[in-house]
């Protein structure tokens, strides 16, 4: 029985780091964002973004709408989805919750 609730703790820990979500990378409507191939190396803007069900339902907006709202017409954007260390915190904790979360972020190239 000890065993099997060792095994339990195990396989709910993994889940806590497993997910699935996705980000829309979207301009708002009218405007013209080029995305760029180069990696963001010092972002302008970034959020978080947080799921249910380890990535498969988001809780709060996964587009890149808001970010893109302040860059100006024929901007050149570079945009990268990441696990920052303060999502591998709050997914731990909340993973067993099925919550996950992301960090999204935006850096202007031209």
């Amino acid at each position: 029985m000890k065993r099997l609730v060792s095994l339990i703790l195990v396989v709910a820990l993994l889940f806590a780091f497993v997910g699935c979500a996705t980000v829309n990378v979207k301009a708002p409507e009218g405007k013209k964002i080029y995305l760029a191939s180069k990696p963001v190396v010092s972002p302008d803007t970034a959020k978080k973004v947080f799921y249910i069900l380890w990535g498969l339902v988001p809780i709060t907006d996964n587009s890149t709408v808001d970010l893109l709202a302040d860059y100006p017409d024929g901007s050149e954007v570079a945009v990268s989805t990441k696990y920052a260390f303060i999502d591998y915190i709050i997914n731990t904790f909340a993973g067993l919750l099925t919550i996950n979360c992301q960090t999204v972020e935006v850096q202007k190239i031209k």
